[in-house]
């Protein structure tokens, strides 16, 4: 088989089978088929030498470049479960096959994975030299980068992830982080607005209760829930009781739900509140907005808001019946697994 024609039956082989949208889920984790087949790709490809890799990542698509970073973001968290060297080495080969240095998430998962290499006794200099015989020279040095910086992390959330355990067993939160864009001071020397890093520190099991829920929800085959990921508490669902743009809290997880046939789609919030928060009038002030539902204990909140709907005449659907959903939210609110949570 020519070089040609091997690089193109890598691709194909790729490009048919992307992950479906549940295996961006990172919190109820769950097997996928598609894992072991774009492992034997990747094994494939970085055993092929520089040169093949080099091509064949070259004619990559968006959608395939996709799978491969889903891929490494899942063997990542594989090899954290599993205490598996060779899991993570496939992680990092898989993202040393990206074609762009901006579709590999450095700060995160890639330093999350040379972080559980040192956990579990590798060598990180071996790692990265394996990274840089796969990828290409702009991201073998930025590789580099991310390998001396690691004598800087001494934990897994500096790496913008916390692990969390669930029913699922072991999962991950992705820290969000927005880095504000450079602009031009007085004299038109470029100054950083800086980053802002959301806070995840919760004292109750969060991401069991957004499981529970979401579980609970797809149980009633009235919805679809999609993948639980950190999010934030708009100001907007408290009224004029909550300054600024969003809500301080421990903790926020979120995800969609979305409705079966002529059922209404949904957003859910489930988040830990502050000491000083007052749970039931946030609730009361978030049940007076159109197209919401807030039910509460005495430090978490779960919020149900409505999607924009595509009628001419309304901004949001507000024919969505949260009644069933309020009855789940005020169980999960009540499971003792729920309850307490120290960061691993």
């Amino acid at each position: 088989m020519s070089v040609d024609a091997r690089v193109g039956e890598w691709r194909s082989q790729l490009a048919a089978h992307p992950y479906e949208i549940n295996a961006a889920e990172f919190v109820r984790f769950r097997v996928d088929a598609n894992d072991d087949l774009v492992a034997g790709l990747v094994r494939a490809i970085t055993a092929a030498g520089a040169e093949l890799c080099a091509e064949f990542r070259h004619g990559l698509g968006a959608t395939e470049a996709e799978t491969l970073r889903l891929f490494s973001m899942r063997r990542t968290l594989q090899g954290r479960r599993q205490a598996s060297l060779g899991l993570l080495s496939e992680a990092i080969n898989s993202f040393a096959l990206l074609p762009g240095l901006n579709e590999v998430p450095w700060e995160s998962w890639f330093k999350g994975a040379l972080f559980l290499v040192r956990y579990l006794g590798g060598d990180l200099v071996t790692m990265s030299q394996r990274f840089a015989d796969v990828a290409d020279p702009a991201a073998a040095r930025r590789g580099d980068v991310a390998v001396e910086s690691m004598d800087r992390v001494e934990e897994l959330s500096q790496c913008q992830l916390v692990e969390v355990m669930t029913n699922y067993g072991t999962g991950f939160v992705e820290i969000l982080v927005f880095r504000n864009t450079p602009t031009s001071g007085l004299f038109g020397a470029p100054t950083s607005l800086g980053v802002n890093q959301v806070e995840y520190h919760p004292t109750t099991n969060l991401a069991q209760l957004a499981a529970s829920l979401a579980d609970a929800l797809d149980e009633t085959h009235s919805v679809v829930t999609g993948p639980i990921g950190q999010d934030q508490l708009a100001a907007t669902s408290f009224s004029l009781i909550v300054p600024g743009s969003y809500l301080p809290t421990a903790g926020c997880l979120g995800f969609i739900a979305d409705g079966e046939e002529r059922e209404g789609s949904f957003s859910v919030f489930v988040a830990e509140l502050l000491d000083d928060s007052d749970a039931e009038a946030l609730a009361g002030a978030a049940n007076d907005n159109v197209g919401q539902a807030a039910v509460f204990d005495s430090s978490r909140l779960i919020l149900f808001c409505a999607q924009p709907s595509f009628d001419e005449n309304s901004g949001v659907d507000d024919d969505v019946d949260f009644h069933d959903a309020e009855g789940l939210a005020r169980d999960a609110l009540l499971d003792p697994a729920t309850a307490s949570w120290k960061p691993r």
